[in-house]
């Protein structure tokens, strides 16, 4: 991210505090902050998607985007990939309580965490391969370069892991390498061996380091899945055009945390109405990553927003409403796009790539074809 990139440059590798002499701040009022986060728990697990994603993690999303159509498959060209199930969720759990070992379904990424939603991708023999195995890694080194094997995807996983990449970002590149003609669909060897040029260094593994829309450049690919530079996670825009208007015009570039629409109960295809469910959900996102939640505590908040205000008043003593979420994440928004123009973006950087707005992609047969003026406008609140 933004933060690791500017820590690399000066040459930080870690930054340690030690709290022995310290002293944790002090909850105002106690009383009021524990019975609020009883009720934001009691929410957070009775919401269908916590069930979904402690028992599945996030694997649980390839069969949900492979429905819609718009599971990115061999090189974002397709929405469904035809063995969606060998890399599914359900399947990835059901092999991993079969393996034993240090194989496991769900785990706490973190203390106190409610949801449970990481795992232990075990091999063969039980022991580790991945931890955690997500589905953005699925989509972009499974279904985007027809793979359909868990095992092989959680090795390419570990590979780039190590080397400290993103996974989708890898992904993409190979996906784009494999347009380009350096791999075929579904070779999880060559993959593999792409990884190891990035990992030696090579000409070959220096543009492949440099992400998805450097590969395109360098290899004369056109169709590149990347907005700001950056490359999109698993969702194809075509087929969830809230989501695209997300990629389009978030200052973060192709980030699906910034503001996905796949839950919403619209007709995903018709570009109508996309761009104001895209700002409602930019603006509650970037508030949660103001407050440093994660976007999946936002099944209960969603449900129970009066926990939001209720919470903080009590945690720091503060007078806020309820609409804080928003007050936020309009704000953060805003502070964003001004670092974007100051560093040279303008509203023609807020597109997604021409050739999406008129390569159909099977089987919706859909283009994105949100207007320009809709996403010119999704700011103007």
């Amino acid at each position: 991210g933004g933060l690791g990139a500017l820590m690399g440059s000066k040459r930080i590798k870690a930054i340690v505090i030690d709290p022995s002499e310290g002293e944790k701040p002090a909850i105002a009022n106690v009383p009021a902050f524990r019975a609020a986060q009883k009720a934001y728990t009691k929410s957070l697990m009775e919401q269908p998607q916590t069930i979904t994603y402690r028992d599945y993690g996030t694997a649980a999303m390839a069969n949900m985007a492979n429905h819609f159509g718009s599971l990115p498959t061999r090189g974002f060209s397709e929405g469904q990939f035809e063995d969606v199930e060998s890399i599914s969720g359900e399947h990835m759990r059901d092999l991993l309580l079969m393996r034993g070992g240090e194989s496991k379904t769900t785990h706490a990424c973190m203390p106190g965490c409610s949801i449970q939603c990481s795992n232990v991708f075990g091999g063969e023999d039980g022991k580790t391969l991945v931890s955690p195995l997500e589905y953005e890694t699925i989509g972009l080194m499974g279904a985007n370069l027809g793979i359909n094997d868990l095992d092989t995807i959680a090795r390419l996983s570990w590979d780039v892991s190590d080397l400290g990449m993103d996974t989708i970002e890898v992904g993409a590149a190979l996906g784009v390498a494999a347009r380009a003609g350096l791999m075929e669909w579904g070779d999880g060897a060559r993959a593999a061996e792409l990884i190891a040029e990035i990992r030696a260094g090579t000409p070959l593994g220096k543009i492949l380091g440099q992400g998805a829309a450097t590969t395109g450049k360098v290899f004369g690919v056109e169709q590149v899945p990347a907005v700001k530079g950056q490359a999109m996670s698993a969702y194809d825009p075509r087929a969830i055009k809230g989501t695209g208007v997300t990629y389009a015009t978030s200052p973060q570039g192709a980030d699906h945390t910034c503001g996905l629409t796949i839950r919403a109960k619209v007709k995903h295809t018709d570009p109508a109405g996309q761009a104001a469910l895209s700002r409602t959900t930019q603006i509650n996102m970037a508030g949660y990553d103001t407050l440093g939640v994660c976007i999946f505590a936002g099944f209960g908040f969603a449900a129970a927003p009066e926990t939001i205000a209720a919470l903080l008043n009590a945690r720091y003593g503060w007078e806020v409403g309820t609409d804080i979420l928003q007050v936020l994440g309009r704000e953060t928004l805003k502070l964003e796009r001004e670092f974007n123009k100051g560093a040279g973006f303008t509203p023609a950087d807020d597109r997604l790539p021409e050739w999406m707005t008129r390569e159909a992609i099977a089987p919706t047969n859909a283009v994105f074809d949100v207007s320009e003026e809709d996403l010119d406008g999704v700011f103007n609140w």
